[in-house]
């Protein structure tokens, strides 16, 4: 993976010039709108409430990051946070998200990575969650700083997946 790193974190590197450390900041983090969520429905055509397996969202992200001679390494949790459908067979749910990554001064992102994660539902549970952590290295040069670079998180969606989530967001 190329790139990723979080708005405000505060961990940059052990040197002891604090004048240069704090103009060392991370990059900037967000969720992306249209992918926070994720709603799975059971195979077949049904897509109202009854049909819903699962649905789950991320839902925040902390973390911090290491400059070092060659780039910055950033150490990053994903809170995602999930609950069991009517339709749900089973106790454990799968979902895929992303890591994206834009250069300065870009909006597209020229690098993305994919994860797969699941959370299990104890018995009788409707809500479950799950804490992915990552901790990617963004090659910078000596003395660059990463404050620039932008990174986007969301679920990989299907279109389907995509155009009810839109849907939605119009009521």
């Amino acid at each position: 993976m190329g790139v990723l790193a979080l708005t405000g974190c505060s961990g940059v590197g052990g040197g002891s010039n604090a004048a240069a450390d704090a103009a060392l900041a991370c990059p900037k983090v967000s969720i992306v709108r249209d992918l926070a969520e994720v709603t799975q429905f059971r195979n077949g055509g049904g897509r109202d409430l009854t049909d819903v397996t699962s649905r789950a969202a991320l839902a925040d992200y902390s973390g911090n990051c290491d400059y070092t001679s060659d780039g910055v390494t950033v150490n990053v949790n994903v809170f995602l946070i999930a609950e069991r459908g009517p339709a749900m067979q089973g106790n454990t749910a799968n979902y895929r998200y992303f890591v994206a990554v834009a250069k300065p001064g870009e909006e597209t992102p020229t690098t993305k990575s994919e994860f797969d994660t699941s959370v299990t539902f104890d018995a009788g549970k409707l809500r479950s969650g799950s804490r992915e952590e990552l901790a990617p290295k963004i090659p910078l040069p000596k003395d660059a700083n990463g404050k620039d670079w932008k990174i986007f998180l969301g679920f990989q969606l299907t279109p389907e997946q995509l155009a009810f989530n839109r849907a939605q967001m119009k009521q």
